[in-house]
């Protein structure tokens, strides 16, 4: 930073009288420019008391080295950060630009894939009731759904960073008018009919507490105490095909186990993973829920904070379709709401008010801003949508089921399964494994409730929805059931 130049050449402030270098400047106002000016020698003739200061106190260099040069050198730094966010906004937007592009090709390309047909297609279709026009066009339905769900789910997460401009409002409209436009199509989508039994022809006496099928729905992954099954899965029949004892093995593609039991003080009853995959958020008995960073890439996972809000065993934890709410659940009764500010660090947002006033074991987000509650013991499935940022429960949306259970108790092991494409929601109340279809607006019927007489029992449904799998105490065997739909 450059000094300050003074106007006047220092050089030519000599006092009036001796004509010799100013020492000290007269303050008294009465006096004259020069005549304020004082050298050695009047110094030794002014009279005591004279308001008088030294010749450099006049000078403002100090002041503004101290004062505004620092000031200065804040605003630089300032302007450089600024400058940095400029070209953060620009990369992010060109992103948002370049992904608006890639969404169009891609749907274009499916369109275009479509303007063929065959007429004697179409003709055994009329003859075949219609059957094959309906699939195609359900399959159809659901390349678009696949094309517009990550897409929009991405956007929302991205278009967070511009909440305070006019625009961020109209893109929203637009992602809503596309999930609404989809959803009107799901509605009007054949959901689940009956569940009908393929096989239950395989045991396994030790317990099994999980199930997981891999994307491609060809391989099944159970537990069997402290064992890890993996079979090969096709068209409702399983077939072991390796067992791996005591954890999981980095050599099969799987994710190493991890120590985050080191991290929580008590066992974790609940695990979810990010669409992105970069954050794992575990609950625990010990009343917590810890946020993990993930990479794949190097297999490491590395705690990154707690979240301390529940007063009990937290049992159940959802996302939203954007990401960006998390819900908790725990054995104090309390459903937490959890939005992400800024660096996607989770920040408390509601206490959701359950009017059963009972503790939940289950929560399941649907969609962006609708979850179920599955209580410890009511006969209900509960319902809670947003309004304006704040959930509430939806009373008329709530599901009774058809056969009482109250004197016994929901346990938390088996998951909430719902397939937005099949319209097709199955969960264990207590006894029953029931299959729920999602009627128009966001209401659900009761299909079917599979009275197992046992809450032991343990399962999942493919990806594709077509297979409900379970493995129960009772008869100690795997039974799979294949999903009809209408």
């Amino acid at each position: 930073m450059s000094k300050l130049k003074m106007i006047e050449n220092e050089k030519i402030f000599l006092c009036s009288l001796h004509k010799q270098p100013v020492m000290m400047v007269n303050l008294d106002s009465q006096l004259e420019l020069n005549q304020r000016l004082l050298c050695n020698q009047c110094i030794d003739y002014m009279e005591p008391y004279s308001n008088v200061v030294g010749f450099k106190r006049v000078n403002f260099q100090e002041f503004l080295d101290n004062k505004i040069d620092v000031d200065l050198r804040h605003v630089e730094s300032l302007y450089t950060h600024i400058i940095a966010l400029k070209s953060q906004l620009i990369q992010l937007l060109d992103q948002l630009i370049g992904n608006t592009k890639d969404w169009i090709q891609n749907l274009q390309s499916t369109h275009q894939s479509q303007k063929e047909y065959s007429f004697f297609k179409e003709l055994d279709s009329i003859i075949l009731k219609q059957e094959l026009i309906q699939n195609e066009k359900m399959n159809l339905t659901n390349q678009i759904k696949n094309i517009n769900n990550p897409w929009g789910n991405k956007f929302k997460y991205y278009l967070g960073s511009f909440q305070q401009y006019p625009q961020y409002q109209k893109c929203q409209e637009i992602l809503n008018q596309i999930n609404e436009s989809d959803e009107l199509i799901q509605i009007n989508q054949s959901g689940p009919a009956q569940l009908v039994l393929i096989d239950d022809s395989t045991e396994q006496q030790e317990k099994c507490k999980a199930i997981a099928f891999d994307p491609t729905g060809k391989i099944m992954i159970s537990t069997s105490n402290n064992d890890i099954k993996m079979w090969n899965f096709e068209k409702g029949k399983i077939t072991l095909t390796d067992t791996l004892c005591g954890g999981y093995s980095k050599d099969t593609n799987l994710w190493q186990s991890f120590q985050a039991a080191e991290e929580h003080k008590d066992p974790i009853y609940c695990l979810i993973l990010t669409e992105k995959e970069d954050q794992l958020i575990s609950g625990s008995i010990d009343q917590s829920i810890k946020v993990w960073m993930v990479d794949f890439n190097q297999n490491k996972l590395q705690i990154l904070y707690s979240l301390v809000k529940h007063t009990s065993f937290v049992v159940s934890l959802s996302l939203n379709e954007s990401g960006q709410e998390l819900i908790s659940c725990g054995s104090d009764g309390t459903i937490i709401i959890w939005r992400k500010g800024e660096n996607n660090m989770w920040n408390f947002q509601q206490v959701v008010t359950n009017s059963q006033q009972e503790q939940g074991k289950h929560v399941k987000f649907l969609n962006e801003n609708q979850f179920i509650c599955l209580a410890y013991k009511s006969n209900y499935v509960c319902v809670f949508e947003s309004a304006d940022g704040v959930y509430q429960e939806n009373i008329e949306k709530r599901v009774e089921f058809e056969k009482d259970n109250s004197a016994l108790s929901n346990w938390p092991f088996f998951p909430i399964i719902y397939n937005k494409h099949k319209n097709l929601l199955c969960l264990r109340h207590i006894f029953h494994i029931c299959i729920l279809k999602v009627e128009e607006k966001g209401k659900f019927s009761i299909i079917e409730q599979l009275d197992y007489q046992n809450q032991d029992s343990y399962g999942t449904v493919t990806n594709n929805g077509e297979y409900l799998v379970f493995w129960g105490s009772r008869q100690n065997k795997y039974q799979i059931y294949e999903i009809q739909y209408q």
